[in-house]
C-alpha cells in the first residue's frame, strides 16, 4: 500500500512502525513549513525529510519520497528568495512531486506563490500536489484550475487533493488527478464506500500530521472496510496503490 499524502515529519516513529505493520511500504509527504518564519524553514525541513525522516522509514522497511514546496498556510515574508531553493532539490531521487502547495484561503499571496510553483513544475515536468481547504472548495478549485490553466501546465502532472463529492466532477472534466484524503473532517471509509464509482481512480491517503485529528492507518483502514463491503479487488489496489504508482512515476 501507498500512502501518498502525509507530513510525517509532524508524525512519531511509533506511526511509522504501525504503518509498515499494517502493510504500507510507500509514503509520500509534503513539506509545510509549520510556523516557517524565513525560507530557511523550509530547506531545514525538507532537509532533515531526505536524511532523519528517509532514515526512520527504512528502518522500518518503508520507502520515503518527498514532495517539496511552499505550503499556503506558511508562507514567509522571503517565499521569492526560496523559489530557487525548491528548484535545487527537484534532481534529488527521493523528490517526486511539488507539494503540498495550492491555495487555502483569500490571500492573494497564495495565489501569487501557487503560480510561480506551478510554472517550475511546468519548467520541470514535474508532478504537484495540490492542496484543497476544508470550505470553500469549490472556488478555491476553480482559482487553482484557472492558474494552472494560465500557465498551461499538463493536466496529466496535477493531482488536486482533499477531493470530495463537491468538486470531484470537475476535477474529472479538467483531467487532473484526485487525492482521497481519508480523516476527520475529510472523507469517511463509508464515505469512500458509497461513492466508489466515483472515487475509483483517486489514491487514498492520511494526511498524517499533528496539527489536526488524523490517524496514520486510514489508508489500510479504508482498505479493509472496501474489502468487507465486497468491492471489487481492482479497484481496492489502484486507489491504496496503482494510481499513486502510475501518477508519481519514480516510486
Amino acid at each position: 500500500m501507498i500512502d501518498s499524502h502525509t507530513h510525517i515529519q509532524l508524525a512519531s516513529y511509533q506511526d511509522l512502525e504501525n504503518m509498515a505493520v499494517s502493510g504500507i511500504d510507500k509514503i509520500v509527504t509534503c513539506a509545510v513549513g509549520s510556523g516557517a518564519s524565513t525560507i530557511k524553514t523550509y530547506a531545514d525541513e525538507i532537509s532533515n525529510l531526505l536524511n532523519v525522516y528517509k532514515k526512520n522509514a527504512k528502518e522500518n522497511g518503508i520507502e520515503l519520497f518527498i514532495a517539496v514546496g511552499i505550503h499556503p498556510a506558511n508562507i514567509p515574508q522571503d517565499w521569492k528568495e526560496g523559489l530557487s531553493i525548491i528548484e535545487s532539490y527537484l534532481g534529488h531521487e527521493n523528490v517526486v512531486a511539488l507539494g503540498e502547495v495550492g491555495i487555502n484561503s483569500d490571500r492573494k499571496v497564495e495565489e501569487e506563490v501557487f503560480q510561480e510553483i506551478v510554472k517550475i513544475a511546468k519548467k520541470y515536468d514535474k508532478p504537484i500536489i495540490a492542496h484543497t481547504p476544508f470550505k470553500n472548495r469549490v472556488e478555491i478549485f476553480k482559482k487553482e484550475s484557472n492558474i494552472i490553466e494560465k500557465i498551461n501546465l499538463n493536466p496529466d502532472l496535477v493531482v488536486i487533493d482533499h477531493a470530495n463529492m463537491d468538486i470531484i466532477s470537475m476535477i474529472n472534466e479538467k483531467g487532473y488527478h484526485y487525492g482521497l484524503t481519508v480523516k476527520e473532517g475529510r472523507l469517511k471509509p463509508e464515505d469512500v464506500f458509497n461513492s466508489i464509482e466515483k472515487f475509483e481512480n483517486g489514491m487514498l491517503n492520511s494526511d498524517v500530521a499533528n496539527l489536526s485529528p488524523s490517524d496514520s492507518l486510514s489508508v489500510p483502514k479504508t482498505v479493509k472496510f472496501l474489502k468487507s463491503k465486497g468491492v471489487d479487488k481492482k479497484i481496492i489496489e489502484n486507489i491504496s496503490e496503482k494510481n499513486a504508482l502510475k501518477f508519481l512515476g519514480k516510486i
